[in-house]
């Protein structure tokens, strides 16, 4: 290190990379008193050094390489509000602006709220840049944030907006947009703009984010009008305090409701936030057409990629709002072309189905240089489109065959025996002949997996076989020696017991055949269309029906021996036969209606309604 403390780049003799040296820290013996009370919190003792000396609040207490120090910022520092307050109220106008923007900053970064409200009182023209500092360097501080929104006079800069958007605070930037919808068409030196920062954030919108079946289910069961949105209060709120104390008891029940179940407050708060997203990317749509041409504004969606850039992304809230504020984007042959094969090459279904949709002249359908680069597209196989509702390697399998099929029958059918001549690997085969190829890896995949599931599926349907059909013969209570006939023939339990028993071991061995059909198929790649996971999920769903069958038979097997003993005896029984199933049901329910929609009810095949 230099003399100036300054770093030094030259290598340490024992050849080891140096370290780049810290600042020098220089301390003013003369305001050490101060500095112990600003730390310590002793106000009177540091109103006394003020009073006897008055420049003593704007001197520099230290020097930290080019910065220098004063006590209000080692008030900050030290998260003594009160302090500041005082310190506040003592400065004088003259004081330096620059000193009053790093207490803001370290104010923002350690989320004191009442540091922020004292200093942006003091100089209420200095809002807008505190917020600028919050968003960009304290982001997580939403509480500060979200005051110092609601405090704003003025409208935000693009800045501000893409911090609020980055750090997910799309409450925030909602409310700001509608207060000041200037915002809408606000952009940097390098042209970006707010509809292009939230295309960068797809986890921000439905279609983005990644939910398992469960996280699905409650999505949907969550009312947003429970989730905390209490920074959103229009003027009627605030003048009906009874709507504004039952808002607040619905928030407050809300957090107390979620508190032993955290992720589905994460889950609502995600709805929320995909909701906000979806509004601010229609409103900025909306701003737009009122402040621009629509030449204008359609060249600059053209030209700009951010359509595209959405659909590559998966986001199709963006595009279908666009395509619904611009319906002439589809007319443009060459944006038309280029969004359909974004839908195809990243396998993005409800884009596929959205694009279909909008697509009312039928142009792409006619249009063969389209559908020959589509069904290019379609052979090929990437491992990065996998989608995330697809239950195993058999079921992608059958995905990628739902998309050829899709593709070529709405193609011209001499497609079917067109020969490829884009490579050498490729020239002179048909498209499906180069589809098998490119998916011979992933059909390896399959047919691994499809087998080992019905290996595992087998055993299982076996083994209720085996007690089922051994339940039959050895019947509770046993049976008459001289007759032959059960002992507890004429108990309404014991035929619950028999027909359980007999549903039990029909729909186990029909479960049986079906994965025996499986394991003796030859697996072709023609197979997992249609076949194949048809038989699995049939298996599966005798398999899974008959394991409640098996556990009914069971406890009214019980019920029939203890009845006259404990007579209570079916009521627990009932309630633990309950608990398999319910297991049962979590685990498996998921994957198993997978399968069941990607084979019965394929969306790919389904349009989606272009008005609802």
């Amino acid at each position: 290190m230099s003399s100036e403390g300054t770093p030094t780049n030259e290598a340490s003799q024992d050849g080891r990379r140096s370290t780049k040296a810290r600042p020098a820290l220089k301390f003013n013996e003369n305001h050490r008193p101060l500095f112990e009370a600003a730390s310590k919190g002793d106000w009177k003792a540091a109103e006394q050094i003020l009073n006897e000396d008055c420049e003593a609040i704007t001197a520099k207490i230290m020097t930290f390489g080019n910065e220098s120090i004063t006590v209000l910022d080692i008030a900050v520092m030290a998260e003594q509000d009160q302090w500041v307050e005082n310190l506040i109220q003592r400065l004088p106008s003259e004081y330096d602006n620059s000193f009053f923007r790093r207490a803001i900053y370290n104010a923002a970064r350690g989320g004191r709220i009442r540091m922020i409200k004292a200093l942006v009182d003091n100089e209420p023209n200095k809002v807008s840049y505190a917020l600028w500092i919050a968003t960009r360097f304290a982001p997580m501080q939403k509480e500060v944030i979200r005051y110092l929104a609601r405090r704003t006079t003025s409208t935000p800069d693009y800045d501000t907006m893409r911090s609020l958007i980055m750090a997910g605070h799309l409450d925030i930037g909602l409310n700001l947009a509608r207060r000041y919808p200037d915002v809408a068409i606000s952009e940097d030196l390098e042209c970006d703009n707010i509809l292009g920062a939230l295309v960068r954030m797809e986890s921000y919108f439905r279609s983005g984010a990644t939910l398992n079946f469960w996280e699905r289910c409650i999505y949907k069961c969550i009312p947003l009008y429970l989730v905390d949105t209490s920074f959103d209060y229009s003027k009627d709120m605030k003048t009906d305090r009874v709507a504004l104390a039952l808002k607040r008891i619905k928030i407050s029940l809300w957090n107390l409701a979620t508190i032993s179940a955290p992720f589905i407050k994460r889950i609502g708060e995600s709805k929320l936030r995909h909701k906000c997203s979806f509004e601010l990317a229609n409103l900025v749509l909306k701003v737009k057409k009122t402040h621009i041409e629509t030449l204008e504004l359609l060249e600059l969606l053209l030209s700009s990629g951010i359509v595209l850039d959405a659909a590559s992304r998966g986001i199709s809230e963006i595009v279908k709002s666009c395509l619904i504020h611009f319906p002439e984007l589809m007319w443009d042959d060459n944006f038309a072309k280029e969004l359909i094969k974004v839908a195809v090459n990243g396998r993005q279904v409800e884009l596929y189905r959205l694009v279909k949709a909008y697509n009312g002249v039928a142009k792409l359908s006619d249009d063969g240089l389209t559908n020959r680069d589509l069904m290019e597209a379609v052979v090929k196989w990437s491992p990065g489109c996998v989608p995330a509702d697809v239950s195993g390697a058999a079921f992608l399998m059958q995905r990628e065959l739902q998309w050829f099929k899709v593709l070529e029958d709405t193609s011209d059918p001499s497609f079917k025996s067109l020969k490829l001549v884009e490579t050498k690997e490729t020239r002179g085969k048909t498209y499906w002949e180069v589809f098998v190829e490119q998916h011979d890896d992933l059909l390896k995949e399959a047919r691994q997996w499809i087998k080992e599931t019905s290996s595992s599926g087998i055993v299982v349907a076996t083994l209720i076989t085996t007690v089922a059909f051994t339940a039959a013969f050895t019947v509770p209570g046993g049976n008459d020696d001289s007759t032959g006939i059960p002992i507890f023939l004429n108990k309404g339990s014991f035929l619950v017991f028999i027909i359980a028993d007999a549903l039990a071991l029909f729909s186990s061995v029909a479960a049986i055949m079906m994965f025996l059909a499986i394991l003796l198929s030859p697996c072709a790649i023609e197979d997992f269309y249609h076949s194949l996971p048809r038989n699995l999920t049939l298996g599966l769903s005798l398999v899974f029906v008959s394991l409640p069958y098996m556990l009914v038979a069971f406890s009214s097997a019980i019920t029939i021996i203890l009845s006259n003993q404990l007579k209570w005896i079916s009521i627990p029984i009932t309630l633990l036969m309950v608990f398999p199933v319910g297991l049962f049901s979590i685990l498996q329910l998921p994957s198993y209606i997978e399968m069941v929609e990607s084979t019965y009810w394929p969306r790919l095949y389904h349009p989606l309604k272009r008005w609802k």
